[in-house]
C-alpha cells in the first residue's frame, strides 16, 4: 500500500499469524494513529484508555491517537475491518466542525453498537477503499480518498446522535456548541492570535471555563486545538513557497522564528526549513 496517511486492513480474524498487524498488540502502546475498528462477526475486547471494551458483530471501536491502548482477546471466529488514519489525513479530510464531533465521540463514546445496515454500508466502503489503495494508475486516488472518510467521519457522527439520549447528551450538546464556536472563531483568526483568553473574550467566557469545556466536548483542550490549526496554518504555508520562514512565524503569532522552528519541530520532529525541502 502506498503511504499517504490512511491504510485499511481486511477481514482481521484470531488467528496467530495476523497478531502482527500495526493496530494491534498485547501491551499498552500510544498509537499515532486514529484507529477504528469494525466488528464483522465474533468477539474481541480491548483496553482503550485504561477502561475495558467488547467489541462484537455490529459494533465499532474508535481509538484516538495518543490514546493509550492494548489488545486483551478474542474468540477464533473475529473478523474486524479495520481503518488507520494519520493526524495529518484526519487534518485535510475532517476539515472544520465535523472535527470536533468526531473527536467528541471518540472521547466520550468511543464504543458504539451500529445496525446491520451500517454495518453493510460500512463494510462496502471498506472494501471499495481496500481495491482503491491498490489502484496506482488512479490520478485522483488521494481526493478520493479524502471524500470517503468524511464520509466515514459523517456516519460516525451520525451513529453517534441516534444512540445517545438523556441529560449527558444534553450537556455534551452545550459543550460540543461551546467547541464548535470557538473552532468557527480558531479557523478565522488563527493568524490574528494563538492566545486561549483572545478566543475566551469573543465567545464570552473565562479562558479555563472556555478550555474545560472544549476538553469535555472533545477530549482535548484549547490549547491543543490552537497549536493544532497552528500547525495546519504553518504546513499549508510552507508547501506554497510564497512566504519566508521568518514571516510564516511572524504571522502566526510567535515571538521569534526560533520559537516557530521549536514548535515545529516538536510536532512535526523535522524543522521548517527541513518540512520545506521535502
Amino acid at each position: 500500500m502506498i503511504d499517504i496517511g490512511f491504510n485499511v486492513y481486511n477481514n482481521y480474524t484470531g488467528d496467530a499469524k495476523y497478531k502482527q498487524t500495526p493496530s494491534i498488540n498485547s501491551k499498552y502502546c500510544y498509537s499515532k494513529l486514529t484507529i477504528i475498528l469494525m466488528c464483522l462477526r465474533g468477539k474481541a475486547k480491548f483496553n482503550v484508555g485504561f477502561t475495558e471494551y467488547e467489541i462484537s458483530e455490529d459494533s465499532f471501536l474508535c481509538i484516538a491517537a495518543g490514546k493509550p491502548f492494548y489488545y486483551l482477546e478474542c474468540s477464533e471466529d473475529l473478523a474486524l475491518d479495520i481503518f488507520t488514519i494519520t493526524e495529518e489525513m484526519m487534518d485535510k479530510a475532517a476539515q472544520g466542525l465535523i472535527k470536533v464531533h468526531f473527536y467528541s465521540i471518540v472521547h466520550k463514546y468511543p464504543f458504539q453498537r451500529i445496525s446491520k445496515v451500517h454495518t453493510e454500508m460500512c463494510h462496502n466502503i471498506h472494501q471499495y477503499l481496500i481495491r482503491l489503495l491498490d489502484m496506482t494508475d488512479n490520478f485522483f486516488q488521494k481526493q478520493i480518498l479524502l471524500n470517503y472518510i468524511n464520509i466515514l467521519l459523517y456516519e460516525a457522527c451520525n451513529i453517534m446522535l441516534h444512540s445517545s439520549n438523556g441529560n449527558d447528551e444534553n450537556l455534551s450538546s452545550r459543550n460540543r456548541d461551546i467547541a464548535s464556536r470557538f473552532i468557527s472563531l480558531l479557523e478565522k483568526n488563527i493568524t490574528v492570535s494563538r492566545k486561549v483568553e483572545f478566543y475566551a473574550e469573543q465567545i464570552g467566557m473565562t479562558p479555563k471555563y472556555l478550555s474545560t469545556m472544549v476538553k469535555e466536548a472533545t477530549g482535548r483542550n484549547a490549547s491543543e486545538w490552537i497549536d493544532d490549526y497552528s500547525l495546519m496554518e504553518a504546513k499549508t504555508r510552507l508547501k506554497s513557497n510564497k512566504s519566508t520562514i521568518q514571516n510564516i512565524s511572524y504571522d502566526l503569532g510567535f515571538a521569534t522564528p526560533s520559537h516557530f522552528a521549536k514548535f515545529f519541530k516538536d510536532k512535526t520532529g523535522v524543522t521548517p526549513r527541513e518540512f520545506r525541502k521535502k
